[in-house]
């Protein structure tokens, strides 16, 4: 059995949907029983007969939702009420059944078939009406209220039609909205996925200038203390034959020793595992991973004492710098390319210098002077990462040519975040 509540809902949505039918078919029906005529059994049964087409139009099947079989349905319906009202002395109902079919052309036709499909009923009407005896006073009256029944009927419709465009619309709107939410979470986790790898990338590049510098020490270190070894190995002989020799070879063996000493302590603090020094070490593998890769000149210069950066200050100068050497390789047709870091108290300062020239990457302002200049969005999204955390980026012409990357972020911020997302 079926739901009583399901029954209700079904019934209250069908007389939302179709009330304006069911009006028109109970007026239709009102005329047919009309307390105020006599009517006999053959003529209840021609009422009936002549009133289903007009059920047909009125409750529109979907056979007749194309206009060519509305029109020839409307035609067909008028016909047929001209040959029932000339049969049963019956004129006075084509007033009424005529402004069913003028209604329905308004609401449901374009416009000028509508309109000449109007004026076709009108003047048929109004030539039977007169031939009929009918006072030409009441046919114009008629006719007069057929035209405003047409304008009212038309006006609804657009009305309707409005209504339904900007349902479209909506529609519409929340289809692209939804569209744009599902882009900007693809896009959010695109970049958060960019994040991550421009992570790993740094860690990647550290594990590769840790390997360099372990050849490094391998060739330099390892080569002076072999020498340091014969030395000393030849330093018996050498006291037996010549003591001042013999301390001059010492001094010289100290001298190896001490110097191989202090580069095995700068590069054990720079490896150590505490990850100091981790973003310094990796934008000096950048730029010897470049300059391999171009043959690029490309210097490197820190000056300050170097305190512990935070994963977010290591990741925002690599990937400012990555982006600033790949718009000078694409664009500037630079010689030479120079980077300072310099790392005060409260400030973090890098600058990438190029000796090149302007290319498709920037736009200058017109009338603003070589300093406006209009960056790409790799650039602009770096300036905005840079503003987030309280820094500052800038980028100016360098007379008569080249170009000057600045970036300045505030050490004691940047560390309080890492702090905070720790």
């Amino acid at each position: 059995m079926q739901n009583p509540y399901v029954m209700r809902d079904k019934i209250r949505n069908f007389l939302a949907n179709h009330t304006g039918d069911l009006i028109l078919s109970l007026l239709l029906l009102y005329n047919l029983f009309n307390p105020m005529d006599t009517f006999t059994l053959l003529g209840l049964c021609a009422g009936l007969a002549i009133r289903l087409p007009y059920f047909v139009l009125v409750w529109t099947p979907d056979w007749l939702k194309r206009d060519r079989m509305r029109t020839i349905m409307i035609v067909l319906t008028w016909i047929a009420t001209l040959l029932y009202a000339q049969l049963f002395q019956a004129e006075y109902r084509i007033f009424e059944l005529t402004f069913y079919l003028i209604g329905y052309a308004a609401l449901n036709l374009p416009v000028a078939r509508s309109w000449w499909l109007g004026l076709m009923i009108l003047a048929g009407n109004a030539m039977l009406l007169y031939t009929a005896g009918v006072e030409p006073q009441s046919i114009l009256i008629y006719t007069m209220a057929y035209i405003v029944t047409y304008f009212f009927c038309w006006g609804a419709r657009i009305k309707r039609e409005s209504r339904r465009e900007s349902e479209r619309h909506y529609t519409e709107l929340q289809t692209v909205h939804a569209e744009l939410s599902q882009a900007h979470d693809e896009l959010r986790y695109t970049h958060e996925e960019l994040e991550r790898a421009t992570v790993r990338l740094m860690h990647y590049a550290v594990l590769e200038e840790r390997g360099r510098i372990s050849m490094d020490l391998h060739d330099s270190i390892g080569n002076r203390l072999t020498s340091a070894i014969v030395q000393l190995q030849a330093l018996p002989y050498m006291m037996k034959l010549d003591a001042a020799e013999a301390d001059k070879a010492l001094g010289s063996v100290l001298d190896v020793v001490r110097q191989s000493l202090q580069e095995v302590r700068t590069v054990a603090h720079q490896m150590g595992s505490s990850e100091s020094g981790l973003g310094l070490v990796a934008l000096n593998s950048l730029v010897n991973e470049v300059k391999a890769l171009t043959g690029y000149s490309i210097d490197l210069h820190y000056a300050g004492k170097q305190a512990e950066w935070s994963a977010e200050t290591s990741e925002l100068l690599y990937r400012i710098l990555q982006e600033a050497l790949s718009n000078i390789l694409r664009h500037a047709k630079a010689t030479r390319v120079s980077v300072h870091i310099t790392e005060e108290e409260e400030n973090l300062y890098m600058r990438v210098e190029d000796d090149g020239v302007f290319g498709q990457n920037w736009t200058i302002i017109p009338g603003s002077g070589l300093s406006s200049i209009v960056p790409g969005f790799g650039i602009s999204s770096m300036k905005a990462r840079c503003e987030r955390v309280g820094g500052t980026m800038n980028i100016e012409a360098i007379h008569p040519h080249g170009m000057r990357l600045e970036v300045c972020i505030p050490q004691s911020d940047m560390a309080a975040a890492g702090g905070e997302e720790q």
